[in-house]
């Protein structure tokens, strides 16, 4: 029981990064009008996902040990490099702006 809680920890932890990075470019490029339809998407984004594990539960149940692994695999890398791509946009947009502003900081 301990394992699945420290697994759904550390996906709500990056899923968390990821929602803090896109509020934090919207705010810091003046489109703070858009954090609403942000919000919006993560409850979109949740619903789909639950809804998808009741359709994987319901209809085919668990994978087999290998393909479970690999299925763990494929998506821990997928994640991996989502949150890598959003924190050098993150880094890139603040070197633009510090560039155009003549800005020394955030």
């Amino acid at each position: 029981m301990f394992v699945p809680f420290l697994i759904m920890l550390r996906e709500g932890l990056e899923a968390a990064l990821i929602v803090s990075l896109i509020a934090s470019y919207l705010k810091r490029t003046q489109r703070g009008r858009w954090i609403g339809v942000m919000w919006i998407g993560v409850l979109l984004a949740a619903a789909l996902c639950l809804g998808l594990g009741i359709f994987i539960n319901e209809t085919t149940g668990e994978f087999p040990q290998k393909e479970q692994e690999l299925f763990e695999g494929i998506v821990a890398v997928i994640a991996v490099v989502i949150l890598t791509w959003m924190v050098f946009l993150d880094a890139q947009s603040v070197a633009q702006r510090q560039s155009t502003t003549g800005a020394g900081s955030r």
